[in-house]
C-alpha cells in the first residue's frame, strides 16, 4: 500500500469535455491506474473484467453494458433489513480484505490554513495524542468498470453503510484529485443493494458520455436545485460557487435526515458544465446528484426478471446488465419502466422535498 498525499493545490475542479480527443492524467489517476492495473494483472479481483458488449440507449443515452460475471460470481450480499442495521464485525468487511487488495492510503497534507485546521481539531476533541484516520482506497474485487474502487473513509470506525461529513468530504476530495472526464464516485444506502454494511463509496472510470453530466436542472433555493429529466426525481448540487466545505455540510445533513427517516437513497458524482451552460462549454465542475428511492430489503437481491438492478450508478443511467437474453431486448421504455419502479411515489417524493428545502435554507446566509 502506498500512502497518497494531497494538498489543494493538487485539486482539478476543471476538467477536458468530450470534445476533445482524450484527457490528461493527473498524479492520483496514474496512481490509482497503475495499482488497478497490476492488482489485475496479479489476480487479486474474482474475475478479469470482461464488459462483452456496450450499447447506447434512447433519448437519454443510457449505456447499458452487458457484464455478466459480476453478477455471477461477486460476494453474496448482506441480508439487509433496515437503512439503520448496525454493523455487525462477525460479517464481512473491509478489515478482512487481503492486504493487496488495498492500493492506496489518502493523505490529506498541511494546507496554508493550519490554524483552521487546528480549530477544527479542537472542535471535534481531537489531540495530538488521538489516531489518525485512515482513509483507504481498495479495489473492487467485483469490478463493474476499469479502475472500479472502493474509498473506505476513517475504516478503523468500523461505521455501518452511512455517509458521513468525513465520507463526504473525501469523496469530493478524490473527484477533485482526478483530471479524467470519466471518473465518477458513487454510494448506495443500506437498502438501496448496498451489499457490506461498512462505510464505504465506489469509484470508477467510465469513458462515456452520460446524460446527467449536462441535463438541465431546476433551481430551487440556495444551493439546491432539482433534476427532474429523468425518470426518478432527484436533488442537485455543484462545486461551482458553492466551495467543498459548504457542498460536504449540505449533502451530509440532507443523507442523515434521510439515515434517521430510514429512506433509502443513492448519490452519484460526476464532471460536467456549470448548470445550464451548454454540453460542452469549457466552464466545467463537479455536479453531485442524491436521489431518495424506494427501499428493498432481504430477498429482493433474488430476483432476475429485470435486466439490472437499480443500485449504486444506474439512476444516473449507467446499466451493468446481468442477464444476457434480456440486453438485446433493452429500449428505453424498459429502461424507464424498471427505474420508476425504484423511485418513490410523487407524494411521498414532494414531502422530503419539502424537508430537503428547509434544510438547504438553513445554509442560506
Amino acid at each position: 500500500m502506498a500512502q497518497f498525499t494531497y494538498t489543494d493545490s493538487d485539486f482539478h475542479e476543471n476538467s477536458c469535455n468530450w470534445l476533445q480527443a482524450e484527457c490528461e492524467l493527473s498524479k492520483f489517476d496514474k496512481a490509482l491506474i497503475d495499482g488497478w492495473d497490476k492488482a489485475m494483472e496479479d489476480g487479486h479481483f474474482r474475475y478479469k473484467l470482461d464488459i462483452e458488449q456496450t450499447r447506447v440507449i434512447g433519448s437519454k443515452k443510457y449505456v447499458a453494458q452487458l457484464n455478466i460475471k459480476r453478477a455471477q460470481e461477486r460476494r453474496k450480499p448482506d441480508n439487509i433489513e433496515s437503512l439503520n442495521q448496525p454493523f455487525n464485525p462477525a460479517n464481512f468487511n473491509f478489515l478482512k480484505i487481503k492486504p493487496p487488495e488495498i492500493l492506496l492510503e489518502l493523505v490529506k497534507g498541511d494546507n496554508s490554513c493550519q490554524k483552521c485546521g487546528e480549530e477544527s481539531n479542537q472542535q471535534n476533541g481531537f489531540d495530538e495524542q488521538t489516531p489518525k484516520e485512515r482513509n483507504l482506497v481498495i479495489i473492487n474485487v467485483s469490478p463493474l468498470e476499469y479502475g472500479h474502487v472502493l474509498l473506505v473513509p476513517d475504516i478503523d470506525a468500523c461505521r455501518p453503510q452511512i455517509l458521513t461529513e468525513t465520507g463526504m468530504r473525501t469523496s469530493l476530495e478524490m473527484m477533485l484529485l482526478s483530471k479524467h472526464r470519466g471518473f465518477r464516485v458513487g454510494f448506495n444506502s443500506l437498502c438501496a443493494f448496498a451489499s457490506v454494511n461498512h462505510a464505504h463509496l465506489h469509484a470508477y472510470y467510465l469513458d462515456r458520455e452520460l446524460f446527467v453530466e449536462s441535463a438541465p436542472v431546476n433551481h430551487i433555493c440556495g444551493d439546491l436545485y432539482e433534476l427532474v429529466a429523468m425518470p426518478a426525481k432527484g436533488f442537485a448540487f455543484q462545486l461551482h460557487q458553492t466551495g467543498l466545505d459548504k457542498l460536504s455540510k449540505i449533502i451530509f445533513h440532507i443523507a442523515d435526515y434521510f439515515q434517521k427517516n430510514e429512506v433509502a437513497h443513492n448519490l452519484y458524482m460526476i464532471k460536467g458544465p456549470v448548470f445550464n451552460e451548454d454540453q460542452h462549454s469549457d466552464n466545467r465542475t463537479i455536479r453531485v446528484y442524491l436521489w431518495p428511492r424506494k427501499k428493498f430489503i432481504g430477498s429482493m437481491w433474488l430476483k432476475d426478471e429485470a435486466a439490472f438492478n437499480v443500485a449504486l450508478v444506474e439512476l444516473a443511467g449507467h446499466l451493468p446488465v446481468k442477464v444476457r437474453e434480456l440486453f438485446n431486448d433493452l429500449d428505453e421504455e424498459k429502461i424507464e419502466s424498471t427505474i420508476r419502479n425504484a423511485a418513490l411515489d410523487d407524494s411521498e417524493y414532494e414531502s422530503i422535498k419539502q424537508d430537503v428545502i428547509k434544510i438547504c435554507q438553513s445554509f442560506i446566509s
